[in-house]
């Protein structure tokens, strides 16, 4: 009874733990839209140079989440992942305190690049604590942290208007320093354990890991999932004020439909998390992308307010609840010697989506395209990212036959 109880709390303190670095990559995703300008006037910087400082942290993402993920099935989860979260803490404070706009760049990068390195580990710890029955309502309680972190610091923003751009990267910067201790103390790499445990053998090469014995029907899947749908993901997230405001709506309006998509992301990530402990995934599917497809066309064609909340909460339901999802079953696919290379491959496709998400948009509205083009452009990738979801599903029930 005692050692029970002793693991529902190591459960526990891991996911609350884990959705503490969550939030910190919500905060980092959400601080450079806030303090855009602050930053443009202190280093003097046209659009193209503060294109460079929004793409920088998410191409530091994309190289951690490909390197992190292999480095931890050499060193372990839990190093890993300390040493990405001081990495990231350390870097987005130097960003708050760059003396030029080199070394601003700099540390941008090597903020997305320990944040980058932090999720797929993060989501492989989380899914040892996981059970089957319980496997999506643990990621959901994690990776909400994410809209959390991001409702948080636009908070900070609207209370606080006079606040130093500075001030805030401080806060995002220092605060999760503070974590490392508790890490130390409460992680258990039971992924290390397990396989040690298991074989003496060498970690498998990324090729065996990714596709030998036809693991590219559930590798090849992930990535472009993870890939369409972190590309409309972000597309929202980064041009979404900016589209509304092309439509008619007022500055205060459109950020007003900005805050409902980061509550509706919350709703979505514990929501379906909780709908994935009881539905298939080919179900996950039909209701997450079909939602998705409802929001854009509703946000893209519509001025009535009434209607921009409900589909910005839809948008944030489906687009962050439903990345949110691929997170959760990503680890399942692969054995536990390879299961962060696995996950960091995937996650990685998805930050290349998440990059090519605002610059399509960005050349899709130069061409005067407008909204109806961005919508025209996201419809396919919706599709084939429900279709692979669907055939993850085929593969997994195939599986269990």
């Amino acid at each position: 009874m005692a050692n029970q109880e002793s693991g529902k709390m190591q459960k526990f303190l891991t996911v609350f733990l884990c959705f503490w670095v969550a939030f910190f990559e919500g905060f980092d995703l959400q601080a450079p839209g806030i303090a855009a300008k602050g930053i443009a006037a202190t280093f003097s910087l046209d659009q193209v140079q503060m294109g460079y400082v929004f793409s920088l942290g998410v191409f530091g993402m994309l190289f951690g989440a490909f390197f992190g993920g292999r480095i931890a099935d050499y060193l372990g989860q839990k190093k890993v992942l300390m040493l990405s979260i001081f990495i990231f803490g350390v870097f987005m404070s130097i960003t708050a305190l760059a003396p030029s706009i080199e070394v601003l760049y700099t540390a941008r990068f090597f903020t997305g690049l320990g944040l980058g390195a932090a999720m797929p580990t993060m989501i492989s710890v989380v899914g040892d604590e996981a059970t089957e029955a319980n496997r999506g309502r643990l990621n959901s309680l994690m990776y909400c942290g994410l809209p959390v972190g991001a409702i948080f610091v636009a908070g900070l923003g609207i209370l606080f208007k006079d606040i130093s751009w500075h001030t805030l990267f401080l806060i995002g910067g220092l605060t999760p320093l503070v974590l490392l201790p508790f890490m130390a103390f409460i992680l258990k790499d039971k992924r290390k354990e397990k396989v040690q445990a298991e074989t003496t053998e060498a970690v498998p090469g990324m090729g065996q890991i990714l596709f030998a014995e036809q693991r590219y029907k559930y590798t090849l899947p992930l990535w472009l999932s993870f890939f369409f749908t972190l590309m409309v993901n972000y597309i929202l997230i980064s041009w979404l004020p900016n589209l509304l405001m092309e439509q008619g709506l007022e500055k205060q309006q459109a950020f007003m439909i900005m805050l409902v998509f980061q509550v509706g992301a919350v709703i979505g990530t514990l929501g379906l998390g909780y709908l994935l402990d009881r539905l298939k995934l080919w179900q996950m599917a039909v209701i997450i992308y079909t939602g998705l497809f409802v929001a854009l066309f509703v946000l893209f064609t519509t001025s009535s307010i009434p209607l921009l909340i409900a589909a910005g909460v839809m948008g944030g339901i489906f687009s962050t609840g439903g990345q949110s999802i691929l997170y959760g079953i990503s680890p399942i696919f692969y054995s536990p010697a390879g299961k962060v290379t696995g996950v960091g491959s995937a996650i990685s496709w998805g930050r290349l989506g998440a990059m090519t998400g605002p610059l399509l948009t960005g050349k899709i509205l130069a061409l005067g395209l407008g909204t109806t083009g961005i919508l025209i452009a996201s419809a396919p990738g919706i599709v084939l990212s429900a279709v692979a979801v669907a055939a993850l599903s085929a593969y997994k029930s195939a599986q269990k036959k």
